[in-house]
């Protein structure tokens, strides 16, 4: 019968592939943190937001906790700096992150 085998895999044995990588993925979680950067920048910067303000509004879009996204911003501060070295427009951010609304 249709789909004996997998059930017998599955509930029977010991599992359909134990290859599975578990934990966190890197490429991920650095593509959460740069834009979890973009953001800081934007609103502490572009939109002179208070710092407050800013962790409160990141974690309602990231749903990190604010010692969290401190411990992220103080681990990539020099990407930080160079976003305010570079001084980008609305338009980089835009182009890089269409689906977020700058």
């Amino acid at each position: 019968m249709r789909g004996q085998k997998t059930y017998k895999e599955l509930i029977k044995g010991s599992g359909l592939d134990n290859t599975l990588r578990k934990g966190r993925n890197n490429t991920l979680l650095a593509m959460r943190n740069d834009s979890l950067i973009a953001r800081y920048y934007y609103y502490g910067y572009i939109k002179s937001k208070s710092y407050e303000d800013t962790l409160q509004t990141l974690v309602t879009e990231f749903f990190l906790s604010p010692f969290t996204i401190a411990n992220v911003v103080m681990e990539h501060s020099d990407e930080v700096y160079a976003l305010k070295q570079k001084s980008p427009t609305i338009y980089y951010f835009q182009h890089r992150w269409p689906h977020m609304k700058w």
